[in-house]
């Protein structure tokens, strides 16, 4: 009897007879391949620099896809600068565009932009992309300490601006209407203090990101500094102990040689009828110069934000200028240096704007 010879018959006699073997199989790759535990990146960054040397605009789009499959975009035509990662750290982790959290800053700081997802969303997803691009477990928790709680964040705020419209006569005249949109609302940059009591809370307490969130700016001030006596102050180089920042409490007003607790806010400039609103173009040029009064009054409405946001009286210099419906505050903090001097510091500057009747209406850090 003839059995009939199938397929796999013949290849089994091949393989018996002439030691043929099986051809190895083809691999396909995938398209889209898994998400690790934190995430992919997509593309490559694929930019050049403005001509300020500081800004970079991406040519591609780059994209961040999240361990829950969320995408984060930075479109071609995106302008990064690095911004959105507190000045100060960069002594620590490096610049914005450098090492292995490069990619994790150009969808941040594309995030931190557009302001379309909430800050505490963007600054996890910072956290992770670190982690995804190859930064170690403890420096990006150092990263992540100093995106959550000193970096950017927004609200929508209600605000009532001044427009110019036409008249029934085509005349230019000023209306005030109410508006509703995102602003920022920074807390105060970090201080180099600060700095060094974030590396000393992750390196000793290696907390996870969700303790991270929960350890706000107060907690970090009182934690105790490890390996000396509970209230033994730091000391210099040479020895001198160096002064906590609530030892400047309450700082001095340089203007009035008061206690910044003490003095009594001025009636506001719309009270005082100091500042009136002149119909027409030329309104700007028409407004009188800020007087000594009106600028104290805007100086410490912004002071008593930050000292409220920080937990603690922050030294600092103040400039007033005018803005549109309000003032626009800008501040340079300080610290003291080895030489017990109170002196400017990198990355710590930043803006006020603030409504005629002493509304907080954004605060940008690092704008100045």
């Amino acid at each position: 009897m003839q059995l009939p010879l199938r397929p796999g018959w013949i290849c089994l006699l091949a393989v018996v007879v002439a030691g043929c073997k099986p051809s190895p199989a083809i691999v396909v790759p995938d398209a889209n391949p898994p998400i690790s535990d934190f995430g992919r990146f997509e593309g490559d960054i694929v930019a050049v620099w403005d001509a300020n040397g500081r800004n970079m605009t991406l040519r591609e789009d780059f994209a961040y896809l999240d361990p829950t499959g969320r995408r984060w975009v930075a479109p071609t035509g995106a302008v990064v600068d690095g911004a959105s990662i507190p000045r100060l750290f960069w002594t620590i982790i490096g610049g914005p565009f450098e090492g292995k959290y490069r990619n994790a800053s150009v969808v941040h700081d594309v995030g931190c932009v557009e302001m379309q997802q909430s800050w505490e969303d963007v600054h996890r997803m910072f956290y992770e992309a670190c982690r995804c691009g190859g930064v170690d477990e403890a420096q990006a928790k150092v990263m992540y300490y100093a995106v959550y709680h000193f970096g950017p964040r927004w609200q929508r705020i209600v605000e009532n601006v001044i427009e110019q419209v036409a008249d029934a006569n085509g005349q230019l005249v000023e209306q005030e209407v109410t508006v509703q949109h995102m602003v920022r609302m920074d807390p105060p940059p970090p201080t180099p203090d600060e700095l060094e009591q974030v590396k000393a809370y992750i390196a000793e307490d290696a907390p996870e990101p969700v303790a991270i969130e929960r350890f706000h700016r107060e907690s970090l001030h009182r934690r105790p500094w490890r390996g000396r006596p509970d209230g033994t102050p730091r000391a210099k180089p040479d020895g001198a102990a160096i002064r906590d920042q609530r030892d400047f409490a309450p700082n001095q007003d340089r203007a009035q040689g008061m206690p910044a607790g003490q003095r009594k806010l001025p009636d506001s400039p719309r009270e005082q009828q100091q500042v009136r609103r002149l119909p027409g173009p030329t309104n700007e040029s028409r407004v009188p110069p800020l007087g000594q009064a009106e600028q104290e009054w805007a100086i410490e409405i912004v002071r008593q934000h930050f000292d409220q946001q920080a937990g603690t009286p922050r030294p600092a210099e103040y400039r007033v200028e005018r803005a549109r419906g309000g003032y626009l505050v800008l501040v340079q903090f300080l610290h003291e240096d080895d030489q017990g001097q109170m002196v400017p510091y990198a990355g710590g500057t930043c803006s006020a704007r603030i409504s005629r009747d002493g509304q907080v209406l954004e605060v940008v850090s690092g704008s100045t």
